[in-house]
């Protein structure tokens, strides 16, 4: 029996999780697909490590890493062969402008728990934020100004984590990109010829005394991606918050509903 190479399945399966229509069921067939072909199965390997290496230099910018304290992400070995020398551009480009994001935007990576009230008290809740508010951020269609945010938002799930002493929580959120990559934007990239087309979309951009990022080849790429990501990020908050309040309510009703039944 031949043993497939995938990303670990957080979550504990039920037995609806193993029916055939279930989404674990889908993802995992739609994994296996992608793996099929080599160009699709590094473009997913690739997410994972991009994903990595962004939240490595956000924590060590938020200074987890002065403090001596160890942080180390679940690797697999396809995802260390998938890197390269374009992979490392990337990763640093998508460095670049999701900083550039954060700085333009602070107030949109900062206190996510508390902005859609929902408490980040297990692995599965801060999954299902990851998913949702991604899942929102890509609605109405790709670009790779939406992919840099996504990226963007990982890291800040990640960091607010960390500060409230739940690491543990995220060491696996690049299986989540690998497997969100999966669903919804392994094809696409691989339509634009892969990540090294996100180079060409986001030329060099350097920093600034002031800390600003500023397009060095005269672009004007960074006027459009900052007028455009904030609202596509409000959006994606504003929708969670809206689900969340809608599955709260439902909850009161049900309990509600059954403590008149036991009267």
């Amino acid at each position: 029996m031949t043993t497939l190479q995938r990303p670990k399945i957080v979550k504990r399966l039920s037995w609806q999780d193993l029916s055939p229509d279930s989404s674990r069921i889908q993802l995992t067939r739609r994994i296996v697909q992608l793996q099929g072909n080599k160009v699709s199965a590094d473009i997913l390997e690739q997410a994972k490590q991009i994903c990595n290496d962004y939240v490595e230099a956000k924590l060590k910018r938020e200074g987890f890493k002065s403090r001596g304290w160890s942080f180390t992400f679940r690797e697999s070995s396809a995802s260390r062969q998938a890197s390269g020398e374009m992979v490392s551009q990337v990763s640093i480009r998508v460095q670049e402008v999701g900083r550039l994001l954060e700085q333009s935007y602070p107030r949109l990576y900062k206190d996510i728990s508390g902005r859609i009230n929902v408490p980040f008290n297990s692995e599965n809740t801060v999954h299902d934020v990851f998913n949702n508010v991604s899942s929102e951020i890509l609605s109405d269609g790709l670009n790779w100004a939406r992919i840099v945010a996504l990226y963007t938002f990982a890291g800040a799930l990640v960091v607010e984590c960390c500060k409230d002493g739940r690491n543990s929580y995220v060491l696996d959120i690049g299986n989540w990109m690998y497997e969100f990559a999966a669903l919804y934007m392994a094809d696409w990239i691989k339509g634009k010829g892969g990540w090294e087309d996100l180079l060409r979309a986001f030329p060099s951009v350097t920093s600034t005394g002031s800390g600003a990022w500023i397009d060095a080849q005269g672009t004007h790429w960074c006027s459009w991606l900052l007028m455009t990501v904030g609202a596509w990020c409000e959006t994606a908050f504003e929708f969670l918050e809206y689900c969340f309040k809608a599955y709260m309510e439902r909850m009161r009703k049900m309990n509600t509903g059954s403590r008149k039944i036991s009267r």
